[in-house]
Parts: structure tokens; C-alpha cells; sequence
């Protein structure tokens, strides 16, 4: 890592950026911050086992190396020696060594872009996503960024496509190319509430319960609770936003609604969820909530974690998005520091989106070959999964067993603080199924395959949308929806219906009957039309 990291810092300086995994950053939900205390410890294994690596690599004679990419929030102490672990696997198995680049999570798209544009052997596989964490996939394949796949990956087409679905692997074509592998997550995520436990317990409801009474029953919940518990806001932030999706819909991977398929995505024509049935539902909820004084005070600006709100009674609860309420609700009790039952709102139905991320390969590759080899490595091999996902195995984490199964879980006496890896990093993997469940029953990734096969499939999934030709409206909406969205159902405006219509109207000058209309021909021509 550290002849990448030197590359690094030299483009870093030239540029004037941020620098890549810094000792502060944000912490996702999935790569936690590394304490001072394992410091010393981990750069002693970090010897070690660069030393290690030296020596297989003398045995074997000088190895390739390539670099892969690892988002965290800060750079683990034992990065080093998972690579060497796993360099161990790819020396036998594909003939190379593997090496990984971290990325604070909080600045990781401006450096991988600048990692990008910046020569020969800087960075050979990436992933790539809408937009938010990394480069844009759309524009990375346009843009020369990512390596036609067809030819180089031709030798592993089948075993990945075993591995992830002949669906998702083919998900990352842009205009009859495949730019990108898609990475195999939940696909159809459904709308839910988190409540403390011993609230919901109260009324009623218990972790994983559904509300097939929709927003309606949440709502008659909500004034149960308001009537107990008078001085504490029900609705709290969940990383800094109300986080409030409208999983009844396909967003046709672009967050901000900018045109959508309606009826969990079994529609053909793309409409503007602005001004829908469903989004005047919400607005209406949003109103009693108001009334009712549900909302924790300036909700958008509290930027602390649930974490830090809900064992505090500042509030009671926020909204979160999963495929499985029950499991979403051993997460969030793992992480809230409280006891939380998370509650479906919905009902069962769910709709299966398009991959929101893809595995690439840099053109600047000197390694193309191995690039491939690895990318299969990673879809099919669980050895390799585990140590991405994981780390290894009695340094970072133990075995352990429930009725169904085996999974993974800190070894004792550490914690998220504490040890030297991106501990359950299955959210950035390109197979997660195939490695040990983080801290959640054994079945967690049989739940998660089964959901995915369960939902009803998008008409557009695998669609991938170029506004390149609407991008000035796609900038002006975007800034509208920035200035409307979240402060409407944050219930951040003294009037909800007026202001509704000024959002409204903002869009349509802004261009989102444009955006749509592109949108829509592109859709046409995907279902042959």
C-alpha cells in the first residue's frame, strides 16, 4: 500500500485536495474508526506482514501487483496485513499480489477521480456508483474511465454470472457495452420506522412487525406514543437527513425522484412524483405529524447519530430503509445503543431495483488479465469475501454458531473502536452473499437472496440512464429538490400545501417534463419499443 499511497500524496499536493483516509472522517455505517490503542499493535502485524508478503514474493519470484479500492472512514491499521492475506490467495490462485488504496469515505469521489486522470498503475479496480460516494458509472463509462469488459472478463463470464445473477452481472452495460460488474446487495428495500423497543413493546408492536396499515397505522402509533411519552419528539434524523423513502416507487437510481415507475416499478411510463397520489399522501401525514408534534425541533440542521439521540430521549426513533425490517432492527440495536424494533410500513410488497454500484477497471491498467481473475475471485470465492468483508479470521474476528448456521462476530473484548479492519464492509463488496454474515443470524444473506427473488422486478432494472443531453434541467431540478425535498417532509415549513405548489412549479421551470421525456425514450428503446 504504501508505493500507492506515496503516488497519492505527491497528486495530492499537486492538486491541492484532500488527502485519502486521513486520521479524521466521517464513519459509515459499515467501516468504523480505529482506536489509538490498536495503533501499535496493528503496525507490529503490519510488519509482519509486509515482511511476509516479501518473502512469498521471493519464494515465488517479483509478483504484479494490483491496487484495489477500500472506502472507510479512516484507514484501518491492519489494512496491510489483510492484503497480505490476501495476496497470499491471488499469489496461488491468479499469480499476483493485491494491494489496496483506501478512501476517507467523506472525500473518496474527488480522490478516486484524481487517482483516475492520474497515469499508469494509480488505481486498477474501482467501483463505481450514481454519483454520491464514488465517480459516476454513467459518466466514467462515457468518459473513457472504465475498460470495456466483454473481451477481458470473457474467461469468468459464466462462474459470475452463477455467482450474481445474470442480471445483475449485466446490469453495468452503458449503450450495448459493459463498463461495469454489478454488485450483488439487497435490491428491493422497503420503507420502515425505527421505534425504541420498550415503546413499541408498549403498544403492541415488536421488532420486524409490518404495518399493513400503511402510513395510516403509523400514524394512529404515533398519537398512542405522543400521548405516553408528551416530551420527547417521535422523529429524529437518521444521518443528518428525515430519510424518509418512498419505496413504492423505482427512483430508476437517482435519489431524487426526477421521474420514477410508479406501482413498484411495474409501470412503462415514467411520471413525475411530484406530483402524485402518493407524494400528496405523505404531505398530508406530514401535516398531523406537524400538528401532532412528532418532529424532533430543526430536525435538518441536528447533526448528530441516532446513536447519540435515542438512548438520550431526544427522540424515539427515525426512519430507515432495508430489505428486512427484523434485521434491519438487530443493526440499528447494535448501533443506537438501544434496544429497537423497526417497524415495516408498506406491507410485503417490494420492488427490485437496477445495482446501484459496479465493479470497474481502470484503461490504465497494465494488468488487465489479473484485474478480471480478481474481480471473479471476489464474486465466487468465499476465502476472499470473508477477508474483505470480514478480515481475518482470529485477528479481527471469530467464528460463531446459531441454530441455522455459522457467522462472524468481533473477537472478544474489542469492538468497532477497537479493531483493525472495516468490520461487515459487505456494503462496498461485489458478492457479500458468500462470505459470513457480520453480527447477524446465519441466514442474514439467505434472507437477503430470498427478498431479492421476491420482489416484484422493476421494468427498468438494468436500465441505465444517459442525461447528458438534459443535464443543464438535471442540474436546475437537482438544486430545486435541494431546496425544497427535505425541509417539506422534515416538517421544516410553516406551510406545507403552499409550499408544495412553489416546489412544484420550481421543477417545471427548471425542466423536469424535459429530464422525463429523456428518460422515458431511453426506457422505450431498453423494452424495445
Amino acid at each position: 500500500m504504501k508505493k500507492f499511497l506515496a503516488i497519492l500524496l505527491a497528486l495530492t499536493l499537486a492538486l491541492t485536495c484532500f488527502a485519502a483516509c486521513g486520521s479524521t472522517g466521517e464513519e459509515s455505517s459499515a467501516a468504523g474508526d480505529s482506536s489509538a490503542a490498536g495503533d501499535s499493535s496493528a503496525a507490529e502485524e503490519s510488519t509482519s506482514s509486509s515482511a511476509e508478503e516479501e518473502e512469498t514474493n521471493t519464494e515465488g519470484g517479483d509478483l504484479p501487483t494490483i491496487s484495489l479500492m477500500i472506502v472507510c472512514g479512516t484507514t484501518p491499521p491492519d489494512a496491510d496485513a489483510v492484503a497480505a492475506e490476501l495476496s497470499k490467495i491471488t499469489a496461488e490462485k491468479i499469480g499476483c499480489n493485491v494491494e489496496f488504496i483506501t478512501f476517507e469515505v467523506g472525500n473518496s469521489k474527488q480522490q478516486i477521480q484524481l487517482l483516475l486522470s492520474g497515469g499508469d498503475d494509480t488505481l486498477d479496480i474501482y467501483w463505481a456508483d450514481g454519483g454520491g460516494t464514488s465517480v459516476n458509472f454513467i459518466s466514467a463509462a462515457e468518459n473513457g474511465q472504465a475498460m470495456p469488459l466483454e473481451e477481458v472478463m470473457e474467461p469468468y463470464a459464466d462462474s459470475m454470472k452463477e455467482a450474481l445473477g445474470e442480471e445483475v452481472y449485466n446490469a453495468g452495460i452503458v449503450n450495448g457495452v459493459q463498463y461495469g460488474i454489478g454488485r450483488l446487495l439487497d435490491q428491493a428495500s422497503v420503507t420502515m420506522f425505527n421505534l425504541r423497543a420498550d415503546v413499541a413493546e408498549q403498544f403492541g408492536y415488536k421488532n420486524g412487525d409490518i404495518l399493513t396499515g400503511g402510513l395510516e397505522e403509523l400514524t394512529e402509533l404515533f398519537a398512542k406514543v405522543r400521548e405516553a411519552y408528551p416530551e420527547i419528539p417521535i422523529i429524529g434524523p437518521m444521518n443528518g437527513s428525515i430519510n424518509w423513502g418512498d419505496t413504492r416507487v423505482d427512483n430508476l437510481g437517482d435519489a431524487n425522484m426526477l421521474g420514477v415507475l410508479d406501482n413498484y416499478g411495474q409501470d412503462e411510463t415514467i411520471t413525475n412524483y411530484y406530483e402524485s397520489e402518493k407524494y400528496q399522501e405523505r404531505l398530508d401525514y406530514v401535516k398531523q405529524w406537524m400538528e401532532m408534534g412528532c418532529y424532533m425541533t430543526d430536525l435538518m440542521n441536528v447533526t448528530e447519530a441516532p446513536a447519540d439521540l435515542i438512548p438520550a430521549e431526544r427522540a424515539l426513533g427515525c426512519f430507515a430503509g432495508h430489505f428486512s425490517a427484523e434485521m434491519n432492527g438487530i443493526w440499528s440495536s447494535q448501533n443506537f445503543g438501544v434496544d429497537i424494533a423497526t417497524l415495516q410500513i408498506y406491507g410485503e410488497e417490494a420492488v427490485a431495483v437496477t445495482p446501484g454500484a459496479y465493479y470497474c477497471i481502470n484503461p490504465n491498467t497494465q494488468n488487465a488479465e489479473l484485474c478480471a481473475a480478481f474481480l471473479n475471485e471476489m464474486a465466487t470465492n468465499p476465502d476472499v469475501a470473508n477477508l474483505l468483508i470480514n478480515g481475518i479470521e482470529g485477528q479481527h474476528y471469530q467464528v460463531l454458531e446459531d441454530d441455522n448456521g455459522e457467522y462472524a462476530t468481533y473477537m472478544d473484548g474489542k469492538d468497532v473502536s477497537s479493531t483493525g479492519w472495516v468490520m461487515g464492509y459487505s456494503w462496498t463488496a461485489l458478492n457479500s452473499t458468500i462470505s459470513l454474515p457480520f453480527d447477524y443470524p446465519s441466514t442474514y444473506f439467505d434472507d437477503l437472496l430470498a427478498a431479492n427473488a421476491a420482489a416484484d422486478r422493476s421494468k427498468a432494472f438494468g436500465c441505465q440512464f444517459d442525461t447528458t443531453e438534459c443535464a443543464d434541467a438535471l442540474a436546475a431540478c437537482t438544486n430545486v429538490v435541494n431546496q425544497y425535498a427535505n425541509p417539506l417532509l422534515s416538517g421544516a415549513v410553516q406551510d406545507v400545501d403552499a409550499t408544495a405548489e412553489q416546489f412544484r412549479q420550481a421543477l417545471r421551470d427548471a425542466g423536469i417534463d424535459e429530464i422525463i421525456a429523456v428518460k422515458q425514450a431511453q426506457l422505450d428503446e431498453y423494452l424495445g419499443k
